[in-house]
């Protein structure tokens, strides 16, 4: 799968990662973390199903989403309402991302997206983000509860959360600006929740798609195998997962605990880039560079100047 394939399934499913944030560890029953907290066992351990809204500048988008949780794990389809016809299914092993006019279908692993279930603690948070209670508010028609999470310094975004007071599920996610203005949002226009949920399980057809296909055998002599270190990251930010993407694809993802980023390194045999500069697609940034024969392409809804230094930190061993 080449970088451009790689990248057009992460935008897919990045319209979801506005709700998706990753777990802390947290102390206390009433203050911002607490919700937060809250939240993430919510969105992970819920069974839930709606229609969003996801807003970036004037562009508006109506989505579907049902998400269940058999077995440990979490079944999910979250359907595009709006403009090209696009769903992405995640079933056990994998995440299929649909595009049927054009025919293109793209499984990706499971750990391809942003998640990190093995976060930092709060007080790791804490060093790169205030945490606010803003108090009650209504969202969705429901009663919430809204927190703010406020970055302390440029490398990251901050976001406010209307979280339901009876699930703690996000009824509203906003990402922020470094100024306060409105960078993305997303709005629930109805939500169920527990025994009303459409059963995805059942969609045999769907949750084939996201079997992993078997791996074919490469030359190793034409799809050169080079392991990366990664010296200079970003304050807060670690590696959490490598993974091979095929013909000589590397996924690696990085986070600071909230945020993430995804970068892919391919070899670039074409001697012309994929992707040189920035590049914009909703509220997420990618960043690509050719270096030492290699194409480098950094993806994620952070500000550029991170993008920016996590592609140049990669080094060749």
């Amino acid at each position: 799968m080449s970088v451009p394939e790689l990248m057009r399934s992460l935008l897919v499913s990045v319209l979801w990662s506005a709700l998706v944030l990753p777990p802390v560890s947290v102390a206390g029953e009433s203050d911002a973390a607490d919700w937060f907290a809250r939240m993430r066992q919510a969105v992970h351990g819920t069974d839930y199903e709606g229609r969003f809204v996801y807003q970036v500048g004037e562009q508006l988008d109506g989505m579907y989403v049902v998400h269940r949780v058999r077995d440990g794990h979490e079944l999910e389809r979250l359907v595009a309402l709006d403009g090209e016809p696009k769903q992405v299914i995640r079933g056990q092993q994998g995440v299929a991302c649909l595009e049927p006019r054009s025919r293109h279908i793209s499984v990706v692993g499971n750990r391809a997206g942003i998640q990190d279930r093995n976060t930092p603690d709060l007080e790791h948070l804490r060093q790169f983000y205030d945490f606010v209670m803003l108090g009650p508010v209504r969202a969705a028609g429901r009663p919430a509860r809204r927190i703010e999470i406020r970055p302390r310094d440029r490398l990251r975004f901050g976001y406010r959360i209307d979280l339901d007071e009876r699930t703690a599920l996000p009824l509203r996610s906003v990402m922020l600006e470094h100024d306060g203005q409105v960078r993305s949002q997303t709005l629930f226009v109805d939500l169920k929740t527990g025994e009303h949920v459409t059963p995805i399980e059942m969609d045999i057809s769907a949750l084939e798609l996201t079997r992993m296909p078997p791996k074919v055998g490469v030359d190793a002599e034409t799809v050169p195998q080079i392991d990366w270190q990664f010296r200079g990251l970003p304050a807060g930010f670690r590696l959490i997962t490598q993974s091979s993407a095929g013909e000589g694809t590397q996924h690696y993802v990085f986070t600071d605990g909230l945020a993430s980023v995804s970068l892919y390194i391919e070899p670039n045999y074409e001697r012309e880039p994929v992707l040189n500069g920035f590049s914009r697609i909703g509220a997420t940034e990618a960043f690509g560079v050719v270096r030492d024969g290699y194409q480098l392409v950094a993806v994620g809804e952070v500000p550029r100047a991170t993008l920016r230094q996590i592609a140049h930190t990669a080094e060749p061993r």
